[in-house]
């Protein structure tokens, strides 16, 4: 063992196997915190509005800012930002699919999520226009007063200078179009400094505001969303200790307004990475607003729903961005097939205004328009329901487990290892694992088994005798205070109890057509059925190395026919068997029959005394189970 361990080196898969998906992992975060690199966080900023030392605006103002329909979104910015969990989501964050690769599926924020967390509207006109305009003189309009020059910068204005303009709403009072004017302002603080934040969190570009000319159609603009509720509703361990009920008529965000559930909660970015790394799959809620909760929800929250399920572009200006709900199709309680090519051009994808001062976006954008326009027409064609979790073994799994990145922390993936080791094992106990494994096939999983309960230290050292035990002093007797129950001993006032039972629950029984293969024996059948024939033949070029790197010694390429029929992969199995199974004493490990005498391989004297080679398949290719010692009765063919 000492020597075997000394010379193998297990390597840990960091994924994806295939690349052709994320083809940017080389230069993702992800892959920075793979292999060590100190912590690269996002820093979150934000000027959140204020009024007389609040976050909240003036109560003149917010009819104005109901009409708008960013009213919901204000309200939910009094919720403190989590920066931790922005981060570790950020860390799994894909431009190439514009989808979270979390480990149980992708999964994104849709405008179901929109619609119903925030109550705003997602069918309206694209958030884009003509940047060739005289800023000045827009301001002059829309905000009743012209910017000094050292308030502006480009396009750009100064968050400061709205402050200090609109700071008292009393001068406005009795004035319909002057209260217009001030929640235009309010508007455009809170974009700079909550939704859209430049890097100096300072100001806010200006082009926003043509589109709050008149204030009624802001709602008819697809606005962005505030990320972290859609982590708290989709992910319960993620959140607060303490869900909230839903408020009655209501978006359903509006449950995390509660007075004393402001903070931001545990703030430790590796222990969200951690969560994130060992999450199950029944942790991630694909269906939350179901139910009661759809029951209780404002009208508002369902305008625009035909468009949940459409594939479209989101359009703000020079970014443009697909919503792509045929990924994600369980978060619609829908089965998941696996998904066609992404709908991102390349070639648009990092655009900035950089150096396109009056540029029409609206005609550079044209093709995104043309299919926003045509959005009715985009919906994805629905498959039948999801119910219960989707198998780790269906065929969309065993893709998606190929196209990404599992485990962002190279110590997290070494838990991960024992499902792989796990499925090994089982196959090898499985009835034809046990007609084509040996004992050594079995020792990269021992290993493995001992380097990641790091027990290593069991095995490898020698074992030691103690020194002779010392002579024993005589014991001294005290016959003091007989009568007193002080000498009754260290137990008379403690209670004893004995220790509760704790046990592993038992393995479940095997579901009937499930004969699945890890990919360790990649030549052996699989329950895939369209890859593989039955009865089948093992072909040469079996192999042995999986995922792990290493490859166990071997004494030749094994290849043999199997003449006894074999289950197909969607019938039962001809008698269900559990693992390791009835094997007394062990005389039936892995196939091999310990009491047999093994006698076969060796020479023997005929009658005349002459030493002869003995046919090693004479007898073995009449046994029930071939002798698993030895790779050699693995080249044996019947006849």
């Amino acid at each position: 063992m000492a020597s075997s361990s000394s010379s193998n080196h297990y390597d840990v898969a960091s994924g994806p196997v295939e690349d052709d998906l994320l083809w940017m992992q080389k230069s993702h975060i992800s892959q920075h915190i793979w292999n060590g690199a100190n912590q690269r966080t996002l820093k979150i900023r934000r000027a959140t509005p204020l009024y007389n030392h609040r976050e909240a605006p003036p109560e003149e103002i917010i009819p104005l800012l109901q009409v708008s329909g960013l009213y919901p979104i204000m309200k939910l910015a009094q919720l403190k930002i989590n920066g931790a969990l922005v981060n570790a989501f950020i860390e799994r964050w894909r431009l190439e699919t514009h989808t979270f690769h979390l480990k149980c599926s992708e999964a994104t924020i849709t405008l179901q999520d929109v619609s119903v967390l925030l109550g705003i509207s997602v069918d309206g006109r694209p958030l884009t226009g003509n940047t060739n305009i005289d800023w000045f003189e827009l301001c002059h309009e829309l905000l009743g007063v012209m910017p000094d020059d050292d308030a502006v910068d480009g396009n750009s204005l100064l968050l400061s200078w709205l402050t200090s303009q609109f700071a008292n709403i009393n001068d406005f009072i009795g004035n319909q179009q002057g209260l217009e004017r001030f929640a235009r302002a309010w508007i455009l603080r809170f974009i700079g400094g909550v939704m859209f934040v430049d890097k100096s969190s300072k100001r806010v570009l200006m082009r926003y505001l043509q589109f709050l000319r008149d204030l009624r159609e802001c709602s008819t603009y697809a606005w962005e969303l505030l990320f972290w509720l859609w982590a708290w509703e989709r992910c319960p361990t993620l959140a607060l200790s303490v869900i909230p009920p839903q408020q009655q008529n209501a978006p359903l965000a509006y449950r995390w307004l509660g007075g004393e559930l402001h903070h931001i909660g545990n703030d430790n970015l590796l222990e969200f990475r951690r969560k994130l790394d060992v999450m199950k799959r029944d942790e991630f809620v694909w269906v939350p607003y179901a139910g009661h909760v759809e029951m209780n929800l404002s009208q508002v929250c369902f305008i625009g729903s035909v468009l949940w399920t459409c594939i479209v572009p989101l359009i703000c200006f020079q970014k443009v961005e697909w919503h792509q709900p045929d990924r994600v199709m369980r978060q619609f309680g829908m089965q998941q097939p696996i998904p066609g090519p992404v709908m991102q051009p390349e070639n648009i994808h990092d655009l900035t205004l950089k150096e396109k001062e009056g540029r029409n976006w609206m005609r550079l954008m044209q093709p995104a328009l043309n299919e926003w326009n045509s959005r009715y027409e985009r919906r994805v064609e629905q498959t039948p329901p999801q119910t219960g979790t989707l198998s780790l073994n269906s065929e969309y799994m065993r893709w998606y487990r190929r196209k990404t990145k599992v485990y962002v922390d190279p110590k997290h993936a070494r838990r991960g290892l024992l499902g792989e080791i796990a499925e090994t094992l089982h196959f090898m106990v499985s009835p034809v694992g046990r007609r084509v494994c040996t004992f050594d096939d079995l020792l990269p999983c021992i290993e493995k088994i001992t380097l990641i309960s790091e027990e290593e230290d069991r095995i490898l050292e020698a074992h030691q005798d103690a020194p002779p035990s010392q002579p024993q002093f005589e014991h001294q007797q005290f016959n003091i205070l007989q009568r007193s129950v002080e000498t009754r001993g260290l137990g008379r006032r403690r209670q004893t109890v004995d220790a509760t039972p704790y046990s592993l629950p038992p393995m479940p029984e095997r579901e009937h057509g499930m004969y699945y293969t890890p990919p360790v024996f990649t030549q052996e059948p699989s329950q895939m059925a369209p890859m593989y024939s039955y009865p089948h033949d093992f072909q040469p070029g079996y192999s042995m190395t999986g995922i792990f790197g290493s490859s166990p010694p071997s004494g030749g390429t094994p290849s043999f026919t199997q003449n006894n029929e074999l289950p197909t992969p969607n019938a039962p199995l001809g008698g269900p068997w559990n693992v390791p199974g009835n094997i007394p004493d062990m005389n039936d490990l892995l196939g091999v029959d310990l009491h047999h005498d093994f006698s076969a391989e060796a020479d023997e004297v005929d009658e005349r005394g002459n030493l002869r080679r003995r046919n090693p398949d004479r007898v073995a290719r009449n046994w029930d189970r071939p002798c698993g010692t030895s790779s050699r009765h693995h080249r044996h063919s019947h006849d």
